[in-house]
């Protein structure tokens, strides 16, 4: 009995001791979006962003795809690159999206959002 009750002692100070940590560490960065440019589709009915996702230190350019109605929370990310770099969106006659950039460190590359083709093309 005075083993188990050594035990459970043990772990309510581990636990203890975890949470007091976890409690005393740093605060997670506040993000902050910030908007580069847009292009609607020419069917009108989606919408391409470009915007700056700044947390901390960091920042990520993102292209994300959205309903053109929708607010921005409704946006998914069909490309992020690190850092800042330049992008340029264009629409080609098949309704497809174009993300041009010369990103040396591209996170996410999608071909798809919804029935939306993607063609991502690195320029310098």
């Amino acid at each position: 009995m005075r083993l188990a009750g050594g035990l459970l002692a043990l772990m309510l100070a581990i636990g203890g001791i975890s949470f007091w940590a976890w409690r005393a560490g740093p605060e997670d960065a506040t993000c902050v979006d910030a908007d580069v440019s847009s292009a609607p589709s020419p069917d009108g009915r989606t919408q391409a962003d470009v915007f700056e996702k700044r947390c901390g230190d960091s920042v990520a350019t993102h292209v994300a795809l959205r309903p053109r109605s929708s607010p921005l929370s409704a946006r998914g990310d069909v490309f992020i690159a690190a850092g800042r770099v330049r992008v340029l969106l264009s629409w080609n006659e098949r309704g497809e999206l174009v993300v041009e950039s010369p990103a040396r460190r591209v996170l996410v590359e999608e071909t798809h959002w919804r029935k939306v083709t993607v063609r991502v093309r690195r320029v310098r």
